[in-house]
C-alpha cells in the first residue's frame, strides 16, 4: 500500500527515478587495451624463441574477448585479455572446440588455454581461471573480438613455422 502511494506521488509530480550511472572506462585503459588488441594477431604469431604462440592462427575464430586492467604504482599498469577461441590444434587435424584463452601480452607473450597444444597449458586452467572468472573488477566495456580476428601481417610466417 504504501509502496503504491509512492508510485502515485513520483508519477503526479513528474519526478523521475534515475538508474544508477555506470562509470566509464578510463580513456588511457581503453586506449592501451584497444593498442594492444589492435596488434594481437601479430604478437600470436610472432616467432619467440623458435615458437609460435598460435601458429594456427589462420584458423582461428574468436568470440567473447573482453579486457581488464589492472592499475600498479611501481610497474607499468597491465592489460589482460580473455575469451573464447575455436582453433585447429597445431600437429592435429581437429578443431579445439570453444576453449577459453587468457591472453597477456609483453615480452614475452602469454597466451594460455585449457586445451592441450594450444599455448602454456599445465598452467593455463589455473591462471585463465584466476584472471578471467575470479578477475570481477575493472572490465572494460568494449568487445575486441573484431581486433583478434583480424589476419595478421606475419601469417606466411606463422603458417610456415606450423
Amino acid at each position: 500500500m504504501m509502496r503504491g502511494l509512492l508510485l502515485a506521488v513520483v508519477a503526479a509530480t513528474g519526478l523521475t527515478v534515475a538508474a544508477p550511472a555506470m562509470a566509464e572506462d578510463p580513456a588511457d585503459m581503453a586506449l592501451r587495451a584497444r593498442s594492444l588488441a589492435e596488434v594481437a594477431p601479430e604478437a600470436l604469431t610472432r616467432r619467440t624463441l623458435a615458437q609460435v604462440a598460435l601458429p594456427t592462427y589462420s584458423t582461428a575464430k574468436f568470440r567473447n574477448v573482453r579486457a581488464f586492467y589492472i592499475r600498479q604504482e611501481l610497474i607499468n599498469d597491465q592489460v589482460i585479455f580473455c575469451g573464447e577461441v575455436d582453433v585447429v590444434v597445431p600437429n592435429t587435424k581437429n578443431r579445439s572446440g570453444w576453449t577459453k584463452f587468457v591472453y597477456i601480452p609483453g615480452d614475452p607473450t602469454t597466451l594460455m588455454t585449457d586445451t592441450p597444444g594450444l599455448g602454456t597449458r599445465e598452467i593455463g586452467p589455473q591462471v585463465r581461471q584466476r584472471m578471467c572468472e575470479e578477475h570481477g573488477q575493472n572490465w572494460l566495456s568494449t568487445d575486441f573480438t573484431a581486433a583478434f580476428q583480424r589476419m595478421p601481417k606475419s601469417m606466411a610466417e606463422a603458417e610456415n613455422a606450423g
